[in-house]
């Protein structure tokens, strides 16, 4: 069965890597569109196998800490996969965000597009 075309992100391959944008930053902050975030993002790992994934939130504020959750479900699916999940994007109140909420421990976070996807290749 082939996922449909998700809704609040758009997804484009670049070398093999599934490179994520979302499409309306401010769906960050409303609990059940976040939910449907999260579970469009869970979807391209497993119903699209896609393995190697990059988010980029260049054009996102601020994440309320269901996002946050959100996100860290996926990266435990992402390790059971045995894949890869970097995150580039982040402005300064998101990285601050991911810095006192320790996720910057759970992320490869990367300042630009191109290191990261530099970063997938072997």
């Amino acid at each position: 069965m082939s996922m449909p075309t998700p809704n609040h992100l758009r997804l484009e391959d670049v070398d093999g890597v599934a490179v994520i944008d979302f499409v309306d930053s401010s769906l960050m902050f409303e609990s059940g569109l976040v939910q449907s975030i999260g579970d469009e993002l869970i979807a391209i790992l497993t119903e699209q196998a896609r393995h190697k994934l990059l988010i980029d939130f260049k054009n996102v504020q601020y994440v309320s800490s269901t996002m946050l959750a959100q996100l860290a479900r996926l990266a435990k699916e992402v390790q059971k996969a045995k894949g890869q999940l970097k995150i580039t994007g982040l402005g300064p109140v998101l990285k601050d965000t991911f810095r006192i909420s320790h996720f910057e421990s759970l992320f490869m976070i990367y300042d630009d597009r191109a290191s990261a996807l530099k970063a997938f290749r072997p």
